[in-house]
């Protein structure tokens, strides 16, 4: 046991704090930095001989996005790495990267060693974590980099107070080899989206009834818990569709127009992968929609509350846009969001 863990020591620590009107929440966060500067005094915790050059802290997110993304850094990444299924004991690491926000503040109280490396955060997008916002932006600002995944959210977070020089942005990617384009020829309007109300179950639904004249392909799983299901799948228009990921390409191939409807989003990276594949997007005013299509040239834009009348609109247009899209997303390759993460450990 570190001597400022016990229990006379830390209640000390903690009266200091409360006299010198520090927040609470901040008490933990100072204690471990402390225990890290300590560590330091005492002997170099960091033997070259035992670091990972990077640790991905995947914690619960295992099967998910969250670790593909972290496996794509990997994968053009060429030192030692290592994936962290906890978010006690880290093991020691010239720097960390962090798959989701919410893992850093948990992760801070618990491992000292991470006040003494670099620190990236993978931030997604807003939602309720379960501690205040406060918190939250203090321990971002604890961080070397939080790596947003589009320009609106930098500019959120430089709102709500984290330090404007620890913000950057990275847009995702998508495989070239995997997502090859193929040239448009009256196909299906496509959705690719696993089932959650934020992703507008109900827009998608009305979209497809309203366009009679249009084929459409819905790929992505827990449709079920819809509770509009049954009428959904009994829309003779619509193909829906649960494939195994390596079996996507199969099925952009099929559509000449992506539809991206959801109120929030960090990405998609569906998005970028149907562009990839030449197909027109139509997408929401969220993630980094406004940041890879320019709207009536790649693309069309429409405001999250935009009504399904205003959509399907769009939609029809798309139909009629020669530009080549996959030439304006070419550069959005995993390769190259790598090795721009890898940048910032420089």
């Amino acid at each position: 046991m570190h001597f400022l863990d016990k229990p006379l020591i830390k209640n000390i620590c903690f009266k200091i704090f409360s006299i010198a009107k520090v927040k609470e929440y901040k008490y933990p966060y100072i204690l471990e930095k402390a225990k890290s500067k300590f560590s330091n005094l005492i002997k170099n915790n960091l033997d070259d001989h035992q670091l990972y050059d990077l640790v991905f802290v995947i914690h619960d997110a295992k099967g998910w996005i969250l670790e593909a993304i972290c496996r794509e850094i990997a994968t053009y990444f060429p030192g030692k790495y290592f994936f962290a299924y906890s978010l006690t004991e880290l093991p020691q690491a010239k720097a960390y990267f962090f798959a989701h926000y919410s893992f850093l503040p948990i992760a801070l109280k618990q491992n000292p060693i991470l006040w003494q490396s670099k620190l990236l955060v993978w931030y997604t997008h807003p939602k309720d974590i379960g501690r205040s916002n406060e918190e939250l932006i203090y321990t971002l600002n604890q961080s070397t980099k939080v790596i947003c995944t589009c320009s609106q959210f930098v500019e959120l977070l430089k709102n709500q107070g984290v330090n404007s020089k620890k913000t950057t942005f990275i847009l995702g990617g998508a495989d070239p080899a995997m997502f090859q384009p193929h040239q448009r020829l009256n196909g299906a309007v496509g959705f690719c989206t696993a089932y959650y109300a934020r992703k507008s179950p109900e827009l998608i639904f009305n979209i497809i009834k309203s366009m009679p004249h249009r084929k459409f392909i819905l790929l992505g799983r827990d449709w079920d818990q819809y509770e509009r299901f049954e009428e959904l799948i009994a829309l003779p228009n619509l193909s829906y569709i649960q494939a195994p990921y390596s079996d996507y390409p199969k099925y952009y191939a099929e559509m000449d127009v992506f539809v991206s409807p959801a109120k929030l989003e960090g990405g998609p990276i569906p998005l970028i992968e149907a562009m990839m594949c030449n197909i027109v997007p139509v997408a929401s005013r969220t993630g980094f929609a406004p940041d890879i299509i320019n709207h009536g040239e790649n693309g069309f834009i429409f405001d999250i509350d935009s009504p399904g009348e205003v959509v399907c609109k769009l939609i029809d247009q798309a139909f009629n846009i020669p530009a080549n899209i996959s030439k304006t997303v070419e550069h959005l390759t995993w390769k190259n969001f790598s090795l721009e993460v890898q940048e910032l450990l420089k």
